[in-house]
């Protein structure tokens, strides 16, 4: 019995079948960690532009509350774009939250994004005392350095 065992083990359809079946394990494993992850990323970030360029007028020229006919726009498109600017934000925390621990450097990067997001969707008032389209312009530098594109 035990040499049919040996003989089964040893034989060349056994051992290619094994090494088939480990290879196509690790190509799983390679496909989840890697590959996936970055089409997300690439995925995630090309979102980030859009919304970045779609919403730059209304962040580069907030909705002033003090005198409200100085106002192009009406509230509710202001309010709109505030909100789609903080849900990519959110999906960047998300997607934050999977990175592994061991990549440090790219979570301390994207947490800047992330809070740059979060700044950009309240700065879409314009509040007294306080320069909200040079802030404004920072959290956007801020997004375009750390996700490189210009």
């Amino acid at each position: 019995m035990l040499t049919l065992l040996g003989k089964v083990i040893s034989s060349e359809p056994f051992i290619t079948i094994i090494t088939g079946l480990i290879l196509y394990i690790l190509s799983q494993f390679f496909i989840e960690f890697f590959v996936n992850p970055k089409k997300e990323y690439r995925s995630l970030k090309q979102r980030i532009i859009y919304t970045i360029k779609m919403y730059c007028c209304y962040y580069s020229n907030p909705y002033n509350v003090q005198n409200e006919s100085k106002n192009v726009r009406n509230k509710d498109e202001y309010d709109l774009a505030s909100l789609e600017m903080r849900k990519i934000g959110a999906e960047l925390a998300s997607y934050i939250g999977n990175i592994p621990k061991i990549r440090f450097i790219k979570k301390k990067k994207l947490n800047k994004v992330l809070d740059s997001l979060i700044g950009l969707s309240n700065g879409f008032y314009n509040v007294a005392g306080y320069d909200t389209i040079k802030e404004n312009k920072q959290c956007e530098n801020i997004i375009k350095k750390y996700l490189e594109f210009e």
